[in-house]
């Protein structure tokens, strides 16, 4: 007679296996929350890009538009208008929100089509990681700087 071979098929994973995968899971979750992208540092620089690139479109549309365009800032948030003379009112065109952050500005420039501006504008941008200074020259011109 013959002996026949009994083979057992293998369903699911063993100890050892589960184990390893978990334990490389929770490593790269701990690593990638050490990415994370919320930190007040991370906000400050999005900040700053937002109100430069806010500022740089303002004079680029008043330009191109041949119409005055005003940027403004409020509690969280950076607003582009432009204004139409047949209404004689300012439309706004965009926002962009500003979140983790305390924005102080002197006053809401002005960009005309000439691309100056219609007075010197400061801008303070903060949080507890730190502090940026943007200045907006009469001629048009954009400077970041960083405090310490």
């Amino acid at each position: 007679m013959k002996k026949e071979k009994i083979t057992r098929k293998r369903h699911g994973f063993s100890l050892l296996e589960t184990t390893v995968v978990l334990s490389i899971v929770a490593l790269l979750v701990l690593i990638g929350s050490s990415f994370k992208p919320n930190n007040k540092k991370h906000q400050l620089e999005v900040a700053v890009r937002r109100v430069h690139s806010s500022l740089s479109l303002a004079r680029f549309r008043s330009v191109q538009r041949q119409v005055p365009v005003r940027v403004s800032f409020g509690q969280g948030f950076c607003e582009l208008a432009e204004y139409d003379g047949q209404r004689a009112l300012w439309l706004i065109k965009s926002r962009e929100l500003l979140e983790g952050v305390e924005v102080v500005a002197n006053n809401a420039p002005v960009f005309y089509p000439q691309g100056t501006v219609s007075s010197l504008a400061t801008i303070k941008i903060r949080n507890d990681s730190g502090a940026y200074h943007i200045t907006v020259a009469i001629t048009g011109r954009v400077k970041i700087t960083a405090v310490e």
